[in-house]
This record gives C-alpha cells, sequence and structure tokens, in this order.
C-alpha cells in the first residue's frame, strides 16, 4: 500500500504537468491563431491592393470609353459635314456644238463646294469612297437632237436625249457608288454634230450623299 504522503507527491507532480501541458498546448494554440491572423492580413492587404488596381482599371476603361464616345461623334459631325460639303451646279453659258465622244464641259459654275467639280475639264473627281448623285438637264437646240451619256470612268452610268421637235428637253439623274479619285463627266453619244442649248438652259449637278468608310 502507497503511504499518504506519496500519493499526495504524485497528485500534485500529476497536476503539475498537466498545468504545464495545458499551458503549451494554449501556447501554441495562440501560436496557430496568431499565424492565422496574419495570414488573414496579408491575405486582405493583397485583396485591398487588387481592389485598388481594378479600380484603376475601372477608371482608365471610364476614360477611354469617354475618348472613344467623343471621337465617335466627332466623327458624325465630320461625316455630316462632309456630306454636306461635296456638291456642285454648273450650266452652258452658250450654245455649244460637240463632236462625236467629246466630253461637254459645263463652264458656268455655279455652286461647287468642295473644289471637285473641274470647269476646265466638265469632270468631277470624287473626294471619297461613298454613294453620289449626279443629275443633268439639256435643251436641243432647234431641229437638232442631242444625246449624252453620264460616265463614271470610262463606263457608262445614265443617258439622257432631247428629240428633234422644237425645244424639246431631256433629263436624268442617277445614283451611283464612287470610289474615290473615280472621276463622273457627260459625253456626245451619236454619230454626228450636236449642238446644246446655251444660256443656262443645260446643268450638271452632283453631291455626295452619304460617304464610307
Amino acid at each position: 500500500m502507497i503511504p499518504m504522503h506519496l500519493l499526495l507527491v504524485m497528485t500534485i507532480c500529476t497536476s503539475v504537468g498537466t498545468a504545464i501541458l495545458l499551458e503549451k498546448v494554449g501556447k501554441a494554440d495562440l501560436d496557430a491563431v496568431r499565424i492565422r491572423l496574419e495570414e488573414e492580413k496579408a491575405k486582405r492587404l493583397l485583396l485591398e491592393n487588387d481592389v485598388e488596381a481594378l479600380m484603376v482599371q475601372v477608371e482608365e476603361l471610364k476614360r477611354r470609353f469617354s475618348q472613344i464616345s467623343k471621337d465617335h461623334n466627332a466623327s458624325s459631325e465630320n461625316v455630316t459635314s462632309i456630306r454636306a460639303s461635296i456638291a456642285f451646279t454648273a450650266t452652258l453659258s452658250k450654245d455649244t456644238t460637240h463632236i462625236p465622244e467629246q466630253t461637254v464641259i459645263f463652264n458656268n459654275v455655279m455652286v461647287n463646294e468642295g473644289n471637285c467639280y473641274d470647269s476646265s475639264t466638265g469632270r468631277f473627281r470624287a473626294p471619297f469612297h461613298g454613294l453620289y448623285i449626279f443629275s443633268v438637264t439639256i435643251l436641243k437646240l432647234l431641229s437638232t437632237h442631242v444625246n449624252l451619256l453620264i460616265m463614271k470612268n470610262n463606263v457608262e452610268i445614265g443617258k439622257v436625249f432631247s428629240g428633234t421637235t422644237h425645244s424639246d428637253s431631256g433629263s436624268v439623274t442617277v445614283v451611283t457608288v464612287m470610289e474615290k479619285g473615280q472621276v463622273a463627266y457627260i459625253k456626245q453619244h451619236s454619230s454626228e454634230e450636236q449642238t446644246i442649248h446655251g444660256n443656262n438652259w443645260a446643268f450638271f449637278t452632283g453631291l455626295l450623299h452619304a460617304p464610307y468608310s
């Protein structure tokens, strides 16, 4: 049988050991919690940095979108300005006789917005790729007849004719797509000479209806 005093010593030792063990376990838990908190803090800092970076990107995207909107509006205004500024009307100031295949030169320029019509050659040169409208009106002189073609480069895109009766007139309007640099003009289309009545009765007009990108 174990003496009472030895049991008391053993009990005390066991209690002290348990306390030391609990102290060690508690310290380990606290260290683990501290480490976990430090890890969470580091993660939070990383998230905050990511959020700040995203906010910077959002502001940059807003700035770019605003600039694109301004550029688009400016482009739309420019397109509208271009559409409004390309147009011409020219007439014949006097009676003019033309030989076969000769270009009709409408010499009296009334409107020439954009300066794309050349009154020395009778040709309009397209400054932009786009949809264009051309119109021609002629008045024959006395008993002659007049037969003309609207040309785009070397391709026929329209015809106009005035008959043999007195003061007969003819007109035609065409819509065509032109590439930048292509030319439109009117030429005589007959095997014999033709005389067009001048005095501004005959005219050639054209305009850019819609520019294409």
